[in-house]
């Protein structure tokens, strides 16, 4: 600015001003709603803090930081200026962490394994966990007493003893067909 004329110098200020006023008046306006708004809130729900989402958080907390400690002394009305620093130090260390990406415990069974644990159960429904972990040893899958009964857990079924006083004639009838037939 000193480079320009003293007229020159003279109208960017006098343009500069007008805008800094225009805007003080603005966001003086606009602290003035979020009051009314948070004093219609607090009437409504009872309650003085608001119950913001994740993604609400996440865009208050990267406005916010771009603040100074004046800005957002000035400006945050409705969070306090550390609840947005917080969020976004929260946010800046959700970057770095790799817990979502990994998994804990084993992998699941595929899907042949499970639907043929489910398979020996519906059609033998004395089997217990153990005779139906040696059935599948013998066809060279190696699975243990836990995971069988997991799997049939999953989906619902009980164990032996408990399978079997729910089986039905007709299921009885369906399991045995081939052996009544011969």
């Amino acid at each position: 600015l000193t480079m320009l004329p003293a007229t020159l110098q003279f109208f960017v200020a006098m343009i500069a001003s007008a805008m800094t006023d225009r805007l003080t008046r603005k966001v003086a306006y606009m602290h003035e709603e979020v009051r009314v708004l948070k004093e219609l809130l607090e009437a409504a729900t009872c309650k003085k803090r608001i119950a913001f989402t994740a993604e609400q958080r996440r865009r208050l907390a990267l406005k916010g930081k771009d603040l100074t400690a004046e800005e957002q002394a000035a400006c945050c009305r409705i969070v306090r200026p550390e609840t947005i620093l917080t969020w976004y130090r929260n946010l800046s260390a959700r970057k770095y962490d790799s817990s979502k990406t990994r998994k804990a415990g084993r992998p699941r069974k595929p899907d042949e394994i499970r639907a043929l644990v489910l398979r020996l159960a519906t059609e033998n429904p004395r089997w217990g966990y153990t005779k139906i972990r040696d059935a599948l040893r013998g066809l060279k899958i190696e699975i243990g007493r836990t995971t069988v009964a997991n799997i049939l857990a999953e989906e619902g079924i009980y164990p032996a003893p408990e399978r079997k006083k729910t089986s039905s004639w007709a299921h009885f009838l369906k399991s045995h067909w081939e052996t009544l037939y011969a």
